[in-house]
């Protein structure tokens, strides 16, 4: 298996697996995905794609490799016309970790200015700045099991 690393902050992230061996394992029956975090049942032709099985079977695999992290999404928000593209959009967390730490980590990865403020929404709510993540993953994962976050900015002084 093939891992790439990327920390923005020693001892935070844990590597990102961007490129694994597909899988090829098709078929036509219905498929039940369980682990201690999620569980999916969909017929093999209705709800779920090929992607987002293999998103569920990640998330999974991270789950159990790492049972004390917490495997997010971050993306820019798709209302915000002026969005600072993010060089990394998968991490590995920590539980523990606080939203400012997360918004601290992401403002490093975008090169976001500091007269600016940057928003994070969760299921297109904020959340407060002291929220631990893994609190906030157990009440909004999503079906595959990843915790989207994305982040929008808006200027603090009028610029």
């Amino acid at each position: 298996m093939n891992t790439t690393n990327s920390y923005s902050v020693p001892g935070i992230l844990q590597p990102s697996f961007a490129s694994q061996s597909p899988y090829t394992e098709m078929t036509t029956q219905t498929v039940h995905i369980h682990s201690p975090h999620t569980a999916i049942t969909a017929s093999a032709g209705g709800a779920l794609t090929n992607d987002q099985l293999e998103r569920v079977k990640k998330s999974q695999f991270i789950l159990e490799k790492y049972p004390d992290r917490v495997p997010l999404i971050v993306q820019p928000s798709v209302s915000d016309r002026d969005a600072y593209p993010i060089d990394k959009s998968k991490y590995i967390t920590p539980r523990e970790l606080t939203l400012l730490q997360l918004q601290q980590i992401i403002r490093k990865r975008i090169h976001f200015p500091a007269e600016k403020a940057l928003f994070m929404f969760i299921n297109n709510r904020i959340y407060p700045i002291t929220s631990m993540i893994g609190t906030i993953y157990d009440a909004n994962k999503d079906a595959d099991g990843f915790l989207y976050v994305s982040y929008c900015q808006e200027s603090t002084f009028g610029v």
